[in-house]
């Protein structure tokens, strides 16, 4: 790729030599020599990198950086010294370099630090073009992806965040309903004030009580001052109440009462305290299932039922799989100051294949793992975990030649041989990966008298 680059440098000979290297690559160069001379160029030119010399005859090669920055942070900036000071190489990349190179290096090195620079910036660019591209598809921009099932979820979001009406997010674990209760409250009218998140599941029942609505001074043992609970802070905005299943009834008797009235008592207190809030509720849970057993409250569930969004599980997110995949990556690879990373064909088969327990939680964390384990710029199938390869297997080989389903021994032997076949023969790896005993790998796979 052709990039214009801005080499400035005191020392003709070496710009010189930049300057030859940088053109036989078919790049655009301009040089200057000075911080005078380097900032009247940084302006009438459309740059994609600037190799910075530290030390220049009228300053520091600091202030240009700065100019740089404040003209345009998508411009990579690399900086040379042969003074190798850590304050120096410290307030560089602070200040917003790319990449810190000291005196004297080879050139290749430098090609190398430039195309990881300008890779870094077409990563950033991806990935602000995804992000626009979901804020496109609905404004929404955390809930990614393009299959009808999400687009039904940003659909009803859309439908419902304007009213004050309570919502119930239904979903399983890692599916996104903190993402939905999040777009709900900056979509509506209250979005200028806060939004409190509470888990239920986190707290003993007094706990919860005294986090939801306060407490007085000397209300219980440990209460050795007045504070107040979550609904006060709410005020005029919202309250995401997750894992609502797990609140105990005394407890759903009292969110009944605030949900309807939008009165309360701190715990402890004689005084009625009124507040504006609209709750926002999820489970993971079948909350009918929890009224017919007698844990949940029927009219505490109508109430908090006005509204119900149910997130889909990821494996019925039809073709989001991958799409979530590259940007989990694109995300994962930014942080760890890594280049463009790509999935590979097999890579994306076996992802395809797993059945995602745990939803996209879990696929962000498989990739945010891959992307740390891989060294080069792709993603192949030894940089995903093993459970995804065993269920892509299983996939592949449920049925046997006959087209009968084979039996769990089979299937056991079958995988067996296929982490052994993969490992070249080696016994003592595959017994790694299956985590079983050497011993018991070889008994395995003995062939049956």
């Amino acid at each position: 790729m052709k990039i214009n680059i801005l080499i400035v440098e005191d020392d003709s000979g070496l710009q010189s030599s930049l300057k030859k290297s940088f053109l036989r690559r078919d790049h655009a160069v301009s040089c200057a020599s000075t911080v005078t001379e380097a900032l009247e160029m940084l302006h009438g030119r459309k740059l994609d990198l600037v190799l910075l010399d530290n030390r220049l005859p009228d300053g520091s090669g600091l202030d240009v950086l700065t100019a740089v920055r404040d003209l345009d942070q998508e411009i990579a900036v690399i900086m040379m010294t042969a003074f190798p000071e850590l304050k120096t190489a410290v307030r560089a990349m602070r200040d917003g370099a790319r990449d810190f190179i000291v005196k004297p290096f080879e050139l290749e090195e430098l090609h190398l630090t430039v195309e990881r620079a300008i890779e870094a910036r077409e990563l950033r660019r991806d990935v602000t073009r995804l992000e626009r591209e979901s804020r496109r598809r609905g404004e929404i921009a955390e809930i990614l992806g393009e299959s009808k099932a999400i687009d039904q979820v940003r659909d009803q979001i859309h439908l419902v965040a304007g009213a004050d009406t309570p919502v119930l997010v239904i979903g399983q674990t890692g599916t996104g309903k903190e993402l939905v209760a999040d777009s709900l409250h900056r979509l509506s009218s209250r979005a200028k004030r806060p939004l409190v998140k509470v888990n239920c599941s986190a707290f003993s029942e007094q706990i919860l009580e005294s986090e939801l609505f306060g407490h007085e001074k000397g209300a219980f043992t440990d209460a050795g001052e007045a504070r107040a609970g979550v609904f006060e802070m709410a005020d005029g905005g919202s309250l995401f109440l997750d894992e609502i299943s797990e609140m105990k009834l005394g407890l759903q008797a009292k969110l009944l009462r605030i949900v309807e009235g939008h009165a309360f008592y701190r715990v402890g207190g004689q005084r009625e305290v009124r507040t504006n809030v609209r709750v926002i509720a999820a489970t993971n849970r079948d909350l009918q299932a929890r009224i017919q057993s007698g844990d949940f409250r029927a009219d505490l569930y109508f109430r908090l039922n006005a509204f119900q969004i149910t997130v889909p599980l990821l494996r019925e997110r039809d073709g989001d799989v991958v799409l979530l995949a590259r940007f989990f990556l694109h995300r994962a690879a930014s942080a760890l100051r890594k280049g463009k990373l790509e999935l590979t064909p097999p890579a994306e088969q076996i992802l395809l294949s797993y059945h995602w327990p745990g939803n996209v939680r879990e696929l962000h964390n498989v990739m945010e793992r891959a992307a740390i384990l891989c060294e080069t710029g792709e993603i192949g199938t030894e940089h995903l975990p093993s459970e995804l390869h065993a269920s892509a297997f299983v996939a592949q080989h449920a049925s046997g030649a006959s087209g009968r389903m084979p039996s769990l021994a089979e299937m056991d032997r079958r995988y067996m041989a296929h982490v052994l076949e993969s490992t070249g023969g080696n016994f003592s790896e595959a017994a790694r990966i299956l985590g079983v005993a050497r011993n018991t790998l070889k008994a395995k796979l003995r062939p049956p008298d």
